[in-house]
């Protein structure tokens, strides 16, 4: 057994544990030839200091990594039946989407469904653009509005969108931003009180554009972490629904 190893061009001694690791690791094989060492070696458990046999070790060892992998398959299986209900959502979003005959139906449907379907405390819909649909409703920001101009400099802060008009560039959702009172209240008016965590998705059309705000009064609802591919597709169609009537 060969108890040196190289170091800057010359050999070292070995210390016997580290031959010894080097022979088993050289010779995979070695207990399949040697199966008495088997039931002799013992190791101690280093929470319980109870010793068991290297047998019973590797057991344990297989059987904690079963379990480590039962565990992933439980969270793939969990994380593949929330996009099958999100997927159902978002056709059934669609399809009333399709349905909705005037920019008021588009509004009110998009709310009501997005409030009942993901149990929010508020979903509040803003448009800018000057076409005359707009002007007068409670969704049109009014043009010079810093309030708004503010909401969509968070997308521009955050790098997700350079040019905000443009639907194929609307960026990313921001989700769990930190908004000042100021801001809440203006986005959620006498329910911003109640609004822990929020979420902003970009709505970028020809002519318009505007922002979906969702928000809920559980804190850990909305997080930066959290995926929003769905969340996306949720504002684009929003946006080509309400493009009809613009």
């Amino acid at each position: 057994m060969n108890t040196k190893k190289p170091s800057g061009g010359q050999e070292q001694e070995l210390s016997w544990e580290e031959a010894v690791a080097r022979y088993l690791t050289e010779n995979p094989d070695y207990f399949l030839n040697h199966p008495e060492a088997l039931g002799v070696l013992t190791l101690r458990h280093h929470a319980s200091g109870q010793v068991a046999s290297l047998i019973e070790r590797q057991v344990q060892v297989l059987r904690d990594k079963n379990e480590q992998l039962a565990r992933q398959l439980r969270e793939l299986l969990s994380h593949a039946r929330e996009n099958d209900v999100l997927g159902e959502r978002l056709h059934q979003f669609a399809l009333a989407m399709l349905d909705s005959g005037a920019l008021d139906e588009v509004l009110s449907t998009a709310r009501d469904m997005l409030r009942q379907q993901f149990k929010l405390d508020a979903v509040v819909i803003l448009l800018k653009g000057d076409k005359e649909v707009l002007r007068g409703r409670p969704e049109c920001a009014e043009p010079g509005d810093r309030r708004f101009e503010g909401i969509l400099q968070k997308f521009a802060a955050s790098g997700q969108t350079s040019a905000l008009p443009a639907r194929s560039q609307a960026g990313k959702p921001l989700c769990g931003l930190k908004h000042d009172s100021d801001t809440l209240d203006y986005l959620f008016g006498s329910q911003a009180h109640d609004i822990r965590s929020t979420a902003l998705v970009l709505l970028a059309g020809k002519d318009t554009t505007g922002v979906l705000c969702f928000g809920s009064s559980d804190p850990l609802r909305f997080h930066p972490q959290m995926g929003t591919l769905y969340l996306s597709k949720f504002g684009e169609l929003l946006m080509s629904a309400i493009s009809r009537y613009l």
